[in-house]
C-alpha cells in the first residue's frame, strides 16, 4: 500500500495553490501528510508545482496533464510498486489517522474501498487497487472523468463513515472564506 496525495488541482476557487495555504501556521498538505506519517505509510505527492518537493517526499507531475482526479490516480498508478494506492486530497487537513486506519483495515487488493459519508462517495480518501490502471487508461482515454461513475462501475465496496466527526474530516478547503472559518473553529 501507498499512500499519493492529490495536489495539482487549478485552485481556481482559492486563486491560489490549496495544497501550499496555510491553516493553523502550517502549508494545507502538511497535515494530511503527518497523519499519514504517523501510520507509517510510504507517501508520495502528485502535483505540477515543484514547490512541494520541499515536503522531501517523491513528487509525480501528471502523467496526461488536465485529466483532473483520474489523471492523479493513473499517476499515481504509474509511479507505484504497490498493490494498492489510497488517494488523497491536499485540501482535507482535518483527515485523522483513525479515519484512514478505518480504510486500510477493509483494504482487498481485487476492488475498490470507497468512503461515503452523508450518502456521498469520497473518491479522494478511498483506496484503488493497481489491478484498475487499465480500465483508468481506457476511461480518460473515452473523456469519462469522474471518480465516482469509475468506482461505481468497477468492482468496489463503500465504506460509511457515520460518526459525529467525519462532516469534519470530509471538509475541504475551497476557497479563502472556507480557509478563514476553518482556522477559527481550529483555535476555538
Amino acid at each position: 500500500m501507498e499512500a499519493f496525495v492529490l495536489a495539482g488541482g487549478k485552485s481556481s476557487r482559492m486563486g491560489r495553490d490549496k495544497g501550499l495555504v496555510r491553516l493553523n501556521e502550517q502549508p494545507m498538505i502538511l497535515h494530511v501528510l503527518k497523519e499519514l506519517q504517523i501510520l507509517g505509510i510510504s507517501t508520495k505527492i502528485i502535483a505540477n508545482n515543484p514547490a512541494y518537493k520541499k515536503f522531501m517526499l517523491p513528487v509525480y507531475s501528471d502523467v496526461i496533464p488536465k485529466k483532473g482526479p483520474m489523471g492523479g490516480l493513473l499517476t499515481a498508478m504509474e509511479n507505484t510498486k504497490a498493490k494498492m494506492v489510497i488517494l488523497l486530497a491536499c485540501d482535507m487537513p482535518f483527515v485523522t489517522a483513525g479515519a484512514i486506519e478505518l480504510l486500510l483495515e477493509n483494504a482487498n487488493n481485487r476492488q475498490i474501498i470507497a468512503s461515503v459519508y452523508n450518502q456521498k462517495i469520497n473518491p479522494l480518501f478511498s483506496i484503488y487497487p493497481v489491478i484498475l490502471k487499465e480500465n483508468i487508461k481506457k476511461s480518460i482515454a473515452v473523456r469519462e472523468l469522474k471518480m465516482t461513475d469509475f468506482i461505481l462501475k468497477n468492482e468496489h465496496v463503500l465504506l460509511p463513515f457515520q460518526n459525529e466527526s467525519s462532516g469534519k474530516i470530509f471538509k475541504n478547503i475551497n476557497t479563502e472564506k472556507e480557509r478563514k472559518e476553518a482556522e477559527k473553529k481550529w483555535k476555538n
